[in-house]
């Protein structure tokens, strides 16, 4: 049980030899949790196959955005901005948002089941640090162009498959603790201080 599981780099260590129950009360957490260790096998998306999308990720990498105006991570964390921050470049930004809205475009209108969607979701968000014009964290951004800022953003197979059915929880861990039983091995990574972590972890 990782109780505080953040990126759930420790879930991810030992999901080879145990099952894993994650949880952290941060949405982002929740989501890279699910759209990994929560799933067993990599999605089909026979779906999106019938739409002539058969690689969602490349798809969603390298679609055109010649005329997409973008949204709200365009407007708030990009130069496009009214505040022209420069989290990320205005092209990266496009492509997340572009990302983000194509995939919950996908779960609404039922080409996707709750697998792929939080496969893809989780792809999204780990890719987007390797593009992030920050120090470590999403504190503030530089005040100059990091050479990161510039890489194109592209989304990857996240890494899934054990034979343990894990489960991923976004709850309190003081509730989720009085429903668990029998569990060999907890981590208890706690927050150090009153300070929320979102926007140092994530946009």
């Amino acid at each position: 049980v990782d109780l505080f599981a953040g990126s759930n780099i420790v879930g991810d260590y030992f999901s080879d030899r145990f099952k894993i129950i994650s949880n952290d009360i941060m949405y982002f957490s929740y989501v890279l949790s699910r759209g990994t260790l929560g799933i067993s096998k990599v999605p089909k998306f026979k779906k999106l196959k019938l739409k002539d999308i058969s690689d969602p990720l490349q798809y969603l990498s390298s679609h055109p955005l010649d005329t997409y105006k973008g949204d709200f991570v365009t407007e708030e964390y990009s130069p496009a901005g009214k505040h022209q921050r420069m989290y990320f470049t205005i092209e990266n930004a496009k492509r997340i948002d572009f990302c983000r809205n194509t995939i919950e475009e996908w779960h609404m209108d039922h080409l996707i089941n709750s697998d792929e969607y939080y496969y893809l979701l989780s792809s999204l968000i780990a890719a987007i640090p390797f593009v992030s014009n920050i120090t470590g964290t999403y504190g503030a951004y530089l005040k100059k162009w990091d050479k990161r800022a510039f890489k194109e953003l592209t989304l990857e197979s996240p890494i899934i498959g054990n034979k343990y059915r894990n489960e991923s929880h976004n709850e309190d861990s003081i509730t989720l603790i009085k429903k668990l039983k029998g569990s060999d091995i907890m981590y208890v990574d706690t927050p150090y201080n009153t300070r929320q972590y979102p926007s140092n972890d994530h946009v």
